[in-house]
């Protein structure tokens, strides 16, 4: 396949595997790019910038194609901050593909251009769009309010959103939210886009480090087994429906400011749900595409069923043409 995605990336397919904290490591990741597409290990994972250096040095081992490293961006991160040891690993691993997501990376272009990065930048709304172009950027990404993770405030959707973000700039635009299998992906490109992110389908490869029970959660559940929380703190995020989102959504009801949530909200809530395999003890980003995914393959499998889907789309619409 050859989109303006493909070619920036140098991969052979224009899909990329979504940053999930705790969940994007090498073992994944390398698994997506030795198929064609492109795997992703997530900075907010690690500890320290050393633990963040030695997986990448670690995803370079097990694969010999292209690879990103998410870097996740809050109001008050700055260049000589914590985040700098983190942009060191990356230079000196001569990581060439960025992702930022949250805050405007403007502050961190000449750092990341200086090392030679190609960078993409994640948005939640596509009046963003142009803003990422006119700092620098080399992609944007649009995900849908249908997406897992963080899918903004404005409560618009993928179909919207996508076309959106082609006609406010002129960068390749990736489009996430509600993607899992080769339909989907043919929406996205039908609508202008260049290529599409994929994240709860990724959540439900083999490679990925998920026990279980939280596997079976997932087959079970339904498009509506999703909820938001973090609304009242305006950092909305769309996981499954689960005992512990559900407790955070009650205590929003009574105003606690951001320190007094963030005991339930922090990422290590998370993550030891996903060490003790217990789903109900955290919220769990996951979009909403999880009412359409009811097994696990191997990464491989699940992009070479996609690439399949799309031409057989592809076929179908042609042939009404």
């Amino acid at each position: 396949m050859k989109t303006r995605i493909t070619e920036l990336f140098g991969i052979e397919y224009p899909i990329i595997q979504g940053a999930m904290q705790w969940l994007s490591k090498p073992k994944l990741a390398a698994a997506v790019s030795n198929a064609g597409g492109l795997g992703t290990i997530n900075m907010t994972t690690y500890d320290t910038p050393e633990a963040f250096q030695e997986d990448i040095q670690l995803l370079k081992s097990l694969t010999d194609k292209p690879f990103c490293v998410n870097l996740s961006l809050l109001p008050d991160t700055k260049p000589d901050g914590p985040i700098r040891g983190f942009l060191q690993a990356i230079v000196e691993e001569k990581v060439r593909i960025v992702e930022t997501a949250g805050s405007s990376p403007k502050p961190f272009m000449d750092i990341l251009k200086g090392a030679g990065c190609v960078v993409m930048h994640k948005i939640p709304d596509s009046r963003f769009a142009h803003t990422a172009q006119d700092v620098g950027c080399d992609a944007v990404c649009i995900v849908g309010y249908e997406g897992g993770g963080h899918p903004g405030m404005a409560g618009v959707g993928s179909i919207v959103q996508w076309p959106l973000a082609t006609e406010r700039c002129t960068l390749p635009v990736v489009g996430a939210g509600g993607i899992c299998d080769g339909r989907t992906m043919y929406a996205a490109l039908a609508a202008g886009l260049d290529g599409v992110m994929v994240g709860t389908r990724f959540m439900m490869a083999q490679e990925t480090d998920i026990g279980p029970n939280l596997r079976q959660t997932v087959i079970n559940a339904k498009e509506t087994d999703t909820v938001l929380t973090q609304q009242s703190i305006r950092n909305a995020l769309r996981s499954l429906k689960t005992q512990g989102a559900l407790d955070i959504i009650e205590f929003e009801k009574h105003g606690p400011t951001f320190d007094e949530l963030y005991p339930m909200i922090r990422g290590t809530v998370t993550k030891a749900a996903f060490e003790q395999d217990d789903p109900q003890a955290a919220q769990i980003a996951m979009g909403q595409v999880l009412g359409r995914i009811h097994d696990v393959k191997p990464a491989a499998q699940i992009i070479q069923d996609m690439v399949a889907e799309l031409y057989e789309m592809h076929q179908r619409v042609s042939a009404m043409l």
